[in-house]
C-alpha cells in the first residue's frame, strides 16, 4: 500500500512539473527555425578552406612520393603537419633547455644568442627530418605488403589448384588475410567488382597509390595470362620471383649489418691493446 501511495506520488509530482514547464517555458518561432534554415554556411567553408590551405602549406609541396607514403601508412595530411611540429619541437629541445639555463644563470659559458640559434638550427633539421621518418616507415610497410602480397599470391594459387575458379580464389583469399595489407587488397576488389571488372584491374592503381611496383606487374601479368591454368603458373612464379626478391634483400641488409660491426669491434680491440700496453710504455719511459 505504501509503495503504490508513493508511486502514485511521484508520477503527480512528474505530471504537475510537466504541466508547469509547458505553460511558463518558451519555445523558438517558427519564423526563426525558417531563417536557420536558409541561412548561408559559406563563411565556414570559406574557414575549412583556408585552414586546409594553411596545413597544405606547413606540409610543403605536393609529390607523388609523399602521397604513396601517406597512402600506405593511411595517414592524413594533418597527422603528417603534427609529426612536423613534434620532431621540430624535439630538435628545438635541447638548445631551449641550455637556453633557460642561461638565462636563470647556472650557464654563463655560451651566449645566448648562440643558445637560440642553436635551438632554431635544430627545430629546422626535426622539421625536415619528419618526412625522412615517414619516408622510412612507408618503405618498412612496402616491404610488409611484398610479403603479405606473396602470401596471398601462394593462397589463391592454392585454392586454384583445389578446384577453385580464379574469381572465387581471388577473392576467397582475399578475406582470409588480416591486416593493413589485405585491406587494400579487398578495397581494390570490391571497387572491381562493384563496376563490373575483371579482380584485378584496379591492382595497377593501387600499385601506383601505394608505390608498390608488385601489384603494377602483377596487374599486367594477369591480364596478358587470360585464365585457367595459364593464371595459376603466373601467380606461382610471381609469388617465387617475390620470396627470392625478399631473401636476397634480406641477406644483404645482413651482410651490410655484419660489416658495419667491424669497425667497433676494431676499435674495441685497439683500446684493449692501449689499454694493455700502456704501464710497459710508461716504465719505459721512466726508467
Amino acid at each position: 500500500m505504501l509503495l503504490a501511495m508513493v508511486l502514485a506520488g511521484a508520477l503527480a509530482g512528474t505530471g504537475l512539473l510537466l504541466v508547469i514547464r509547458g505553460a511558463v517555458g518558451t519555445t523558438t518561432p517558427l519564423d526563426t527555425l525558417v531563417a536557420e534554415l536558409h541561412r548561408s554556411r559559406g563563411g565556414l567553408a570559406d574557414d575549412s578552406f583556408a585552414s586546409r590551405r594553411f596545413i597544405e602549406r606547413l606540409a610543403g609541396s605536393e609529390t607523388s612520393n609523399r602521397a604513396s607514403d601517406l597512402a600506405i601508412l593511411e595517414r592524413s595530411l594533418d597527422k603528417y603537419v603534427q609529426d612536423r611540429f613534434t620532431w621540430a619541437l624535439l630538435g628545438a629541445a635541447p638548445g631551449l633547455a641550455f637556453w633557460l639555463l642561461a638565462t636563470t644563470g647556472a650557464l654563463t659559458v655560451v651566449p645566448n644568442g648562440l643558445l637560440l640559434a642553436a635551438a632554431l638550427l635544430g627545430a629546422a633539421a626535426g622539421w625536415l627530418y619528419a618526412r625522412l621518418d615517414m619516408h622510412s616507415d612507408a618503405e618498412k610497410a612496402r616491404r610488409e605488403f611484398r610479403h603479405a602480397l606473396a602470401a596471398y599470391l601462394e593462397l589463391v594459387a592454392i585454392l586454384m589448384a583445389g578446384g577453385a575458379g580464379v574469381e572465387t580464389a581471388v577473392y576467397d583469399a582475399a578475406s582470409a588475410g588480416r591486416g593493413s595489407s589485405f585491406r587494400h587488397i579487398r578495397a581494390a576488389l570490391t571497387a572491381a567488382q562493384t563496376r563490373r571488372h575483371e579482380p584485378w584491374s584496379f591492382f595497377g592503381d593501387l600499385g601506383m597509390q601505394l608505390g608498390v611496383g608488385e601489384l603494377i606487374e602483377l596487374h599486367s601479368s594477369m591480364t596478358l595470362a587470360g585464365d585457367g591454368a595459364q593464371v595459376r603458373s603466373s601467380l606461382g612464379a610471381m609469388a617465387s620471383g617475390m620470396r627470392r626478391r625478399d631473401l636476397a634483400q634480406i641477406e644483404t641488409q645482413a651482410q651490410s649489418k655484419s660489416e658495419a660491426m667491424v669497425l667497433p669491434v676494431a676499435l674495441m680491440f685497439a683500446g684493449f691493446l692501449v689499454l694493455i700496453g700502456y704501464p710497459a710504455l710508461a716504465a719505459l719511459s721512466t726508467t
